[in-house]
């Protein structure tokens, strides 16, 4: 696949056929985004996959937390406020995907198998979990971006795909505790892992995009 059809072709899926992951190719794939840059090298990124049995406890557990409403405890803090320029990006995204998936937004039923869907991974057979030891700084934070995006490109490059998840780490605990995961290591992303099921609504929608001219000044 071309770069360029990897970096515009990818797009967050949210169904998944009931196929498997291979572990070797999840492995290779996890090699590449390896070779993302970082500062000083210093490679913050620490990576748990899980699937299988391990994944159907792990998914039960987060369900069960958020069916019953349970306070949020992310590790890392989700925003409460936005530019006016992002919030306004963020309600058209909201909305026109709804609209995509003709989804009534005063369907609080809908809307609520919708947000429970996310500790499911969409369905998915492998969920990806990044963390970061608790001394790190933003700037770690932002490596782990870069890991994550290289990730990404990487799963559409070899037909599969994933979704990234804030969602999935609102309760990091139970993460640590199905994982063995030791407390000073804070979870900054969950991303549903497998092949897109494209025959679903749910992956027919894309987001749209700003224009360069939006984003990029020139000076000479």
């Amino acid at each position: 696949m071309d770069f360029y059809q990897v970096l515009e072709g990818r797009s967050s899926i949210r169904a998944f056929l009931p196929r498997p992951v291979d572990e070797g190719l999840l492995e290779k794939i996890l090699l590449a985004a390896g070779y993302s840059p970082s500062y000083m090298n210093t490679q913050p990124w620490e990576v748990f996959v899980v699937m299988g049995k391990k994944k159907e406890e792990l998914c039960a557990g987060l369900s069960l937390a958020a069916q019953e409403d349970e306070p949020k405890r992310p590790d890392f803090p989700l925003p409460t406020a936005w530019p006016e320029a992002l919030e306004k990006r963020l309600s058209a995204h909201r909305r026109n995907r709804f609209a995509a998936l003709r989804v009534d937004t005063s369907d609080q039923k809908k809307l609520r198998a919708g947000y429970l869907r996310n500790f499911q991974l969409y369905g998915a057979p492998c969920g990806v979990f990044v963390g970061l030891d608790q001394t790190l700084t933003s700037w770690s934070m932002f490596d782990s971006g870069l890991f994550v995006h290289g990730f990404l490109m990487a799963l559409h490059a070899e037909g599969l795909g994933g979704c990234p998840q804030a969602m999935l780490t609102i309760y990091p605990d139970i993460i640590r505790k199905h994982l063995r995961i030791t407390d000073n290591i804070k979870m900054a992303m969950g991303i549903s892992v497998g092949y897109p099921d494209y025959d679903s609504p749910l992956n027919s929608y894309r987001s749209q995009r700003k224009d360069i001219n939006e984003f990029v000044r020139w000076f000479d």
